[in-house]
């Protein structure tokens, strides 16, 4: 990457990525949970050292990152009373902290929203599901992460 080249991040599935990436993860996880040298993990999963340090400083978990993160949902929402109220019960149930919630004035019945969530350690592996449930709420068109830290 060329020195003013902006950096640009998305949210993939890994089931999607190439092969040598997923190799790549397979060797950080190994040398993350069982604590073996990454020359034993790159031979163990089978992949050359050039693609392991050709790929590895740009492969990081979503989860990983510490033990508090802040992350924005925005959302596309039908102007209806009480969806925004099911959002937040889902987000409470989970036992994440709302920081902030930014809900502009409805266009065309659908109303942009953004709300800026806290989780801890203990919270971050419940987002998934957290979203697969917002997403299931009826008059949510539209949900993506727009940001982390």
């Amino acid at each position: 990457m060329e020195k003013n080249e902006k950096k640009e991040y998305y949210i993939v599935d890994k089931r999607i990525l190439p092969n040598s990436i997923q190799s790549v993860i397979k060797v950080n996880d190994l040398v993350q949970n069982t604590k073996i040298s990454k020359y034993e993990a790159i031979k163990k999963v089978g992949i050359s050292r050039s693609t392991y340090y050709k790929y590895k400083d740009y492969i990081k978990p979503f989860f990983e990152s510490g033990k508090e993160k802040v992350f924005s949902i925005h959302m596309s929402l039908v102007d209806k009373p009480g969806i925004l109220a099911s959002i937040l019960n889902i987000i409470a149930d989970e036992d994440m902290n709302v920081l902030t919630i930014v809900q502009n004035i409805a266009v065309d019945g659908i109303a942009k929203s953004t709300i800026s969530i806290q989780t801890t350690e203990n919270t971050l592996r419940k987002i998934e599901g957290m979203l697969e449930k917002i997403s299931e709420v009826d008059g949510v068109k539209d949900l993506r992460i727009i940001g982390s830290n």
